[in-house]
């Protein structure tokens, strides 16, 4: 009986030690695959209009440093020959894997209003809206990095 006792015992072990072990296991390839490495990028994002005079937008995009909105009028601004100069919202160092808002005008001007995403200097989003009488020229700046 003493026997059957000692080797039940160490049968109870070794099968509490295999399943703890091979949990540990599972647990570790689930956290592996979850994780996903972003390298930190130079993230840019331009803002273009074809209003040839003053021109405001109102833009938006998620600030993930601060875990808020940054939101607010901007103006473009232009040169000397009367040409717009563009909006930059520059991110360096962006470790998140997503960009995410949207710009857009005030009043129905037809003009353009443009946006771009570069990362490190390589242009991997563009869109551009143009205003009616009816609609707000608007442009949507969602963007997931792909490693």
């Amino acid at each position: 009986m003493k026997t059957f006792k000692q080797i039940t015992s160490i049968l109870f072990l070794i099968c509490v030690y295999s399943c703890t072990t091979n949990e540990i296991n599972q647990i570790e390839e689930i956290i592996e695959e979850e994780v996903v490495d972003i390298n930190p990028k130079n993230v840019q994002i331009i803002l273009t209009t074809t209003q040839s005079d003053f021109d405001e937008v109102v833009v938006s995009y998620y600030d993930f440093e601060i875990n808020d909105w940054n939101y607010g009028p901007r103006q473009f601004e232009y040169d000397a020959n009367g040409n717009p100069e563009p909006i930059i919202i520059s991110l360096p160092d962006y470790e998140f894997d997503t960009i995410e808002g949207d710009a857009y005008r005030k009043n129905s001007s037809p003009s353009g209003l443009k946006v771009q995403i570069f990362i490190d200097d390589v242009l991997v989003k563009e869109e551009e809206s143009f205003g009616t009488d009816l609609v707000y020229a608007q442009v949507f700046f969602d963007y997931t990095i792909v490693e």
